[in-house]
């Protein structure tokens, strides 16, 4: 390890987690431990994903003014919750899932593309490489399974109950593919830090994993007569076939 790489990365874990938090996500403790136990790695921040619910106020048609966030999970979304969030609104007020995010600084360019093959592989396939005007390596994990949709506009909610309920079903589905993909960028870690090999290009993830977490968890909290069907009943155990050809496309080369 350069002395300066090591100056960098000492400064950064010794100084305070200035996130809203104000620390790590739970589910991803150990991941980033892990990499900042190795000596071309540090992470400088990270986000596990999360399920919001956040009001704005609007100065003009292109200006912002300030944010409250009226609901955020890192877990699973209760339908309740997020309903709950929406009542006695002011202002204009948006749903939003969004991934998992890791930022770490790496010691070469090497580290880093290595970095970001372990984590095209495991799905995360907007992930890219940035070198600043001082050196800085940085590699930045992201995907794209976001999804976002306004709710309310000036005070006045848009949709009806359903679709709220809805929305937080299929970001609780997104939530669950999210932490799939955690668990496969980590294992995939380890392996290149225990052998020095990256998962080959075009590498297609076991899909096992993502099956058993929707035959057990998905749309979990819905009453609705409307809903898709629910974990373990007859009509989903009939369509893993789908789900994993759903699953798969997730994963395949963009065109």
């Amino acid at each position: 390890m350069s002395a300066e790489f090591q100056q960098r990365k000492k400064q950064c874990l010794n100084s305070a987690d200035l996130s809203r938090k104000g620390s790590i996500d739970e589910c991803i403790v150990d991941l980033v431990a892990y990499i900042n136990a190795q000596d071309s790695y540090f992470t400088t921040s990270s986000c596990s994903g999360r399920i919001t619910v956040f009001g704005e106020n609007q100065l003009s048609a292109t200006q912002k003014k300030g944010c409250v966030w009226l609901y955020m999970s890192h877990r699973t979304a209760e339908v309740k919750e997020v309903m709950q969030a929406v009542t006695d609104v002011r202002g204009n007020v948006t749903f939003k899932f969004e991934p998992f995010i890791l930022h770490v600084q790496c010691q070469t360019l090497e580290d880093a593309q290595k970095l970001h093959s372990v984590a095209v592989s495991s799905g995360f396939r907007n992930s890219g490489i940035t070198v600043g005007k001082k050196g800085k390596i940085i590699m930045a994990v992201r995907s794209t399974h976001s999804l976002e949709a306004p709710l309310a506009a000036d005070g006045q909610v848009l949709v009806p109950d359903k679709y709220i309920s809805y929305l937080t079903q299929i970001a609780n589905c997104k939530l669950q593919e999210n932490t799939a993909r955690i668990h496969r960028f980590f294992d995939n870690f380890q392996q290149m830090i225990q052998t020095r090999t990256v998962p080959p290009k075009g590498h297609v993830p076991d899909l096992s994993y993502e099956r058993t977490k929707i035959k057990c968890k998905t749309f979990q909290g819905c009453d609705s007569d409307q809903c898709p069907p629910r974990a373990g009943s007859r009509a989903l155990e009939n369509n893993v076939e789908e789900l994993e050809e759903c699953l798969a496309y997730l994963y395949q080369d963009p065109p």
